[in-house]
């Protein structure tokens, strides 16, 4: 830790020396004293059994006398380094409220684009921000808020310095509305076990808090409006919301156990639980000052610098490899500093029943953590097993086939495909030989085509006299995801009354709320003609 308010005198005898050199004495024998640039360095003689207690009451008293002391064991001696107490800002709490009004804001805002997703609507109302502030932003701010309430009263218990929680807005669609929040620790952390409870507290609180919300929020959900597969939600900078994929880490499928397997579309309410074990899991990763650095500083020392160093190098890859996301959380942290400080008591170990608490964080990591939380559906669909079978033709048609295809949707939700047919290809004959139609000549041939489409639910739609047929925008199909039958089966009847020697025709189809460049398929078939 580095020394504020100037250096201490450097020549024994003075005032503040023999003031600091009492202070010490009178916790611990002193048999060596060495003056420095920046600090007083004082070997000791200590008692492991009272080393802990002592030291944390010296410490209390240097710091109300603007002091700070740091203890070190090198070859076998314990020293304690003093060196004057970091000039502190004074707390500013019109920041805090600034902030917390910010996110209520963004994150009733986010909640309100999430409710009429939910529910299927087109226009926000006041409606839409009452519910959205109910149901997304109220639990998603409750479980930020016991999670850094939690920091600050553990701070307090082991009295330390603390700030309230700073809250931080971000305007959707960017996450939810908010990057979390955390408390500024205004003193450094007297030893291992104060650096693991105020570390550990925020995440066990928060995932705590989490759990009801989410199990709520999932038996809502078993009641979520049934919206058509056309509808895609309000769209903000290109994001669509009623288009979004979330991540499933590992203990979100096991709540979702206590639930049927057929809820698809997410409560807002069940979405801040999710979002509330998201964040838990962030924040207990191994590295830098994130409160996983706290707790695995405590838990292994020094030698995590090595796991924090790998957990940035991992959010690098995994960013450029699954989610971008993480890019912006590796760059904090090398921001904020990669290699943790150490407490000012490095000595004294922890006990069996934080390194069990430990190991039950780590689980929360395990279990919390997505590589992808957010997506949109990749757009993946085909058509799969097309076939030609000719039957008898209608009255004056020269050729009548039906041409089908098996529609499958390879995204993990249900979606709705426009269809449409197209004469790719005619060929007649001519005198001088054969040619391929285009342009006004291949429309005069069309004029004597039938299209009909024959639809999974038993509707059908017909369009004559046209190179290019498609369904009218209230007329689609519907293909669940690839946890349900995602198979549709088409056919499209094609008949002509013109003679040709062949022709192409393009079966395509188009995915409602596509992201651009996805959600497209085509097949092409090559009825032949009598001769």
């Amino acid at each position: 830790m580095a020394a504020g308010g100037g250096p201490l005198p450097s020549s024994p005898g003075t005032t503040e020396l023999d003031r600091i050199r009492a202070i010490v004495g009178a916790y611990f024998p002193i048999y060596e004293t060495r003056v420095g640039p920046q600090s007083l360095l004082l070997a000791i003689h200590s008692d492991p059994a009272t080393l802990e207690a002592k030291f944390d009451a010296l410490r209390q008293e240097l710091w109300a006398k603007q002091y700070v002391p740091l203890l070190r064991r090198q070859s076998g001696e314990d020293f304690i380094e003093v060196v004057r107490r970091p000039a502190l800002r004074p707390s500013r709490q019109w920041i805090n409220l600034v902030l917390l009004a910010g996110t209520v804001a963004t994150t009733t805002f986010a909640g309100a684009l999430i409710w009429i997703s939910y529910v299927g609507g087109s226009v926000l109302t006041l409606g839409d921000f009452a519910n959205g502030a109910l149901y997304f932003a109220a639990p998603v701010l409750t479980i930020l808020g016991l999670h850094e309430l939690a920091h600050y009263w553990m701070a307090r218990r082991h009295k330390i310095e603390a700030s309230l929680p700073y809250f931080l807005p971000v305007p959707p669609p960017l996450l939810f509305g908010t990057l979390g929040a955390f408390i500024s620790i205004r003193e450094p952390f007297p030893d291992k076990k104060a650096l693991f409870d105020i570390g550990v507290a925020g995440p066990l609180t928060g995932f705590a808090a989490s759990i009801p919300i989410a199990l709520a929020g999932l038996y809502l959900s078993i009641h979520a409006p049934v919206l058509p597969a056309s509808y895609c939600g309000p769209s903000v900078l290109g994001v669509d919301y009623g288009n979004l994929l979330i991540g499933v880490p590992l203990f979100w499928s096991f709540l979702s156990l206590f639930f049927p397997p057929s809820v698809v579309s997410l409560s807002p309410l069940a979405l801040a639980g999710w979002v509330g074990i998201l964040i838990t899991a962030i924040n207990l990763l191994p590295a830098g000052q994130l409160d996983g650095g706290h707790v695995f500083r405590a838990l292994f020392g020094d030698r995590v610098r090595y796991v924090s160093y790998a957990a940035v190098i991992l959010l690098f890859g995994i960013g450029i490899l699954y989610y971008t996301g993480w890019l912006f959380f590796a760059l904090l942290i090398l921001l904020l500093g990669v290699r943790h400080p150490p407490p000012l008591n490095d000595l004294s170990p922890l006990d069996w029943k934080r390194a069990a608490v430990g190991a039950f964080a780590v689980g929360i990591l395990l279990t919390g953590f997505v590589l992808t939380p957010l997506a949109a559906p990749p757009g993946a669909v085909q058509f799969e097993s097309p076939s030609l079978s000719y039957s008898g033709a209608p009255s004056g048609a020269i050729v009548h086939v039906n041409l089908s295809a098996e529609l499958v949707n390879q995204d993990p939700v249900r979606h709705g495909f426009n269809l449409a047919a197209t004469l790719a290809n005619v060929t007649v004959t001519t005198p001088s030989g054969t040619t391929d139609l285009t342009g006004s000549a291949l429309n005069a041939w069309a004029k004597n085509v039938t299209w009909t489409f024959y639809l999974p639910n038993g509707a059908t739609y017909t369009a004559s006299g046209v190179v290019a047929a498609s369904l009218p925008s209230n007329e689609y199909v519907t293909v669940n995801g690839t946890s349900s039958k995602n198979i549709a089966p088409i056919v499209l009847s094609f008949s002509s009354t013109s003679a040709a020697v062949g022709a192409a025709v393009e079966l395509s189809t188009s995915e409602f709320c596509a992201t651009s460049g996805t959600g497209t398929a085509s097949v092409t078939f090559t009825p032949g003609w009598p001769t």
